[in-house]
């Protein structure tokens, strides 16, 4: 150990350098010297011609040989280890990538945003390689990178603007306003403090700090973090700005980190871009489903209502051949008694017997009232069916004073056989609602008029929102089995052969119906009948 550190100061002190003594046993001529011809046309240099030879010789040489060839490639890898450089080439990257996948929705800020990227990472990459071969000074670069990267700020504002608010103020005048205002900040601030050095990067300062609370305010507007995240990107610069004046940083020293918070910035700007643009892409899918989803039950319900529409006409169209067969049938009995007692008139005339015909023409003139009347029903039919009713206050106990004065030209004991509970006030048709008086109490005094003791009561009850009206007599009554067939037109019961339509319970129904009610029949036979029928406190006519 001790010979090996007197070697290295020789080494170290040429002055005390004295040459080994020759060993005996070394090779000698060619065959000592043909590792150094090697060595030569290698391009390296021997290690013997470096350091004298010894038995540590070789050893120390190794360090300055490593060290050697660390200066070689010393250039290359300070160049792709520039800080400059690696942004240049990741931000060109991210603008590109930001292009590449621009829909027709995102494109009018997208081509700001990517634009500004290119601009700026292609623009840092050439002045930083054209730098480094030495074609242009860093004196010369600088101011050249300053106004590109004006072009690229104006730019990234420029889709932010596009991005955040679409309907406000077009992203080019944004651009324009970047571009020419910071140059007249900046010849004002140079203009004011004598030329200060500064004043290119205190105006970008104030540029980013005017970005950073427009964006803070869209955070309070919107409520999207992502637009706090980048207010506070913004301030980088600025703080950045603020650290180089407070150590006394040079312009030169100032460029060259300049590059990290920027660059920082645009690749949270991209990110947190697309994250918004995803977000926008996701929920909008949503919505897509929730639409597809309504539009599929909405297509079901239409077929279900088509399907039921369709079932309905069909009922109706069925019901109308129906219908028209009754009423053909029951209009044709008239008709064809009238002509068989036209005849008999006829031929009593002709024989002179004036008693025969005089009683065959009162037979005529019952069957043409019996026709006329059931015409007169099918046209009460036709108007409740025709459209919706026109509710109005309607006193039932005045309707009933009326009613009983025009049946008592027919049923001259109608005032004394009807007794009225007070009448209530009710919100209905009152045309509608007099045919549904004067037919239940018609039919009472009609099909009871046999009795001396007839008694017919109505009254009306509250019933869970609705009035319930009840007309109850004492007459004949009918089989309670066949109590659904009253309501049908052209119906009667065997109990009830007392002439008529067969078309005024129909009416009377259909009438209630519109209104929003329901209507119903009790009877036991010998023990009188109860028809009773609702209608809503408020008005709720069913067009």
């Amino acid at each position: 150990m001790k010979s090996m550190t007197r070697e290295v100061m020789a080494l170290r002190s040429p002055a005390s350098f004295q040459p080994p003594k020759p060993d005996p046993h070394a090779p000698t001529g060619p065959a000592r010297e043909a590792p150094n011809r090697g060595l030569a046309l290698s391009g390296r240099l021997p290690y013997t011609a470096q350091v004298a030879p010894g038995r540590h010789g070789r050893k120390l040489a190794e360090p300055k040989r490593i060290k050697e060839e660390a200066a070689v490639t010393h250039p290359v890898l300070s160049f792709f280890s520039d800080i400059r450089i690696l942004s240049a080439i990741l931000i060109a990257m991210l603008g590109m990538t930001f292009l590449a996948h621009a829909s027709a929705r995102s494109w009018p800020y997208v081509k700001w945003l990517a634009g500004s990227a290119l601009v700026f990472g292609v623009t840092q990459g050439l002045l930083v390689s054209a730098d480094a071969l030495g074609w242009i000074s860093g004196e010369v670069a600088g101011p050249v990178g300053s106004a590109m990267g004006l072009g690229a700020l104006a730019a990234l504002l420029a889709g932010l603007q596009a991005c955040f608010t679409p309907g406000g103020t077009p992203p080019s005048r944004v651009f324009a306003a970047v571009l020419v205002g910071a140059p007249v900040l900046v010849v004002a601030m140079s203009g004011l403090m004598d030329g200060w050095a500064f004043a290119g990067p205190a105006a970008i300062a104030l540029i980013f700090t005017a970005a950073a609370c427009w964006l803070a305010w869209l955070w309070t507007r919107d409520g999207w973090g992502g637009q706090l995240v980048l207010a506070v990107l913004c301030l980088g610069y600025p703080v950045l700005f603020v650290v180089a004046m407070l150590s006394d940083m040079s312009l030169l020293q100032f460029r060259q980190v300049t590059p990290l918070p920027v660059s920082i910035a645009y690749v949270f700007v991209m990110t947190l871009i697309l994250q918004r643009d995803s977000l926008i892409l996701a929920r909008e899918l949503r919505e897509r489903v929730r639409a597809e989803q309504a539009l599929q039950q909405l297509t079901d319900s239409l077929e279900e209502i088509v399907r039921s529409r369709t079932r309905q006409l069909e009922e109706i169209i069925q019901g109308l051949r129906s219908f028209a067969g009754m009423v053909s049938h029951d209009l044709r009995g008239p008709l064809r008694n009238t002509a068989g007692l036209a005849d008999l008139a006829l031929e009593d005339y002709r024989a002179g017997n004036t008693a025969g015909a005089e009683r065959s023409l009162e037979l005529i003139r019952r069957e043409a009232q019996r026709a006329t009347d059931m015409v007169n029903d099918l046209l009460t039919l036709a108007k409740v069916d025709q459209g919706p009713p026109s509710p109005e206050a309607v006193d039932m106990q005045a309707l009933l004073r009326e009613c009983l004065q025009s049946l008592a030209v027919q049923f001259p004991q109608a005032p004394e056989a009807v007794q009225a509970a007070p009448l209530p006030v009710v919100q209905a048709d009152a045309g509608l609602m007099r045919h549904v008086l004067m037919n239940l109490l018609g039919n009472a005094l009609k099909f009871g008029a046999e009795r001396r003791d007839l008694h017919i009561s109505l009254d009306a009850r509250e019933e869970g929102g609705f009035w319930r009206f009840s007309v109850a007599d004492n007459g004949p009554g009918f089989d309670p089995d066949k109590s659904g067939e009253l309501f049908k037109p052209f119906s009667r019961l065997d109990e009830r052969q007392a002439g008529g339509t067969g078309l005024g319970l129909t009416v009377v129904k259909r009438a209630v119906e519109r209104h929003g009610g329901t209507v119903g029949a009790w009877s036991s036979p010998g023990e009188g009948a109860a028809f009773w029928w609702t209608l809503p406190m408020t008005a709720a006519p069913q067009g």
